[in-house]
C-alpha cells in the first residue's frame, strides 16, 4: 500500500486534525495534516508511472513531485526508498538548465547530487540510448553507498515522491 510518512514514521490511526484516510495514502483531493518533518508530507508510490502522469497524480492530489532542498532532505529520503524515484527536477524547457518543478533552480536550492562516475563521465549525461529524445527528467537512488541523482527518459515508468507544504 502506498504510504505518508512523517518524520520516518507512520502516524497512529486516528488523531484530531486529521482522519485515517488522510494519514493513509494520498486519497483526499488536499491534506491538511501537520508534520514534524520540515513542515512537508511525502509520499511514496508502490505503483510505476512516467515522470508527466507522476507529477498530474501528485498535483491531483494538491501535491507536486518532490523538490530536494537539503542533504537531511535527501538522506530521508533515501532511507524510504530502494530503487529509482521520480523526483520534481527536469531541463525539459531548456536542455541543460535543470529546474524544479516549482521554479527554483539548483542554485536556488543550494543542493546537488548527480551521480559522478569515475570514468569522468558524470550525470546529468543526456544519454540518448534508450530516447532518441534524450533524458530530461530525475530520479533519485541510492548507488554505490550514496544518494545520486540521474537523469533518465522522461518515458521511463518509474515509481516516485510527491510532497505537500504546508
Amino acid at each position: 500500500m502506498d504510504s505518508v510518512y512523517y518524520n520516518g514514521f507512520m502516524p497512529p490511526a486516528t488523531t484530531s486534525d486529521c482522519s485515517c484516510t488522510q494519514h493513509r495514502a494520498f486519497t483526499a483531493q488536499t491534506l491538511n495534516c501537520t508534520t514534524n518533518f520540515h513542515g512537508k508530507l511525502y509520499f511514496f508510490s508502490s505503483n510505476v508511472l512516467n515522470w508527466s502522469s507522476s507529477r498530474a497524480f501528485c498535483v491531483s492530489k494538491g501535491a507536486d513531485l518532490v523538490t530536494i532542498t537539503s542533504q537531511t532532505e535527501q538522506d530521508f529520503l533515501a532511507s524510504e526508498i530502494e530503487e529509482q524515484h521520480w523526483i520534481g527536477l527536469t531541463d525539459l524547457k531548456t536542455e541543460g538548465h535543470w529546474v524544479w518543478v516549482n521554479n527554483q533552480t539548483l542554485t536556488d536550492t543550494g543542493v546537488q547530487s548527480w551521480y559522478k562516475r569515475a570514468s569522468g563521465q558524470s550525470e546529468p549525461d543526456n544519454w540518448r540510448g534508450t530516447d532518441p529524445s534524450g533524458e530530461h527528467c530525475a530520479v533519485v537512488r541510492y548507488f554505490e553507498g550514496h544518494v545520486h541523482w540521474f537523469d533518465v527518459s522522461c518515458k521511463l515508468q518509474k515509481k516516485f515522491i510527491c510532497e505537500k507544504k504546508y
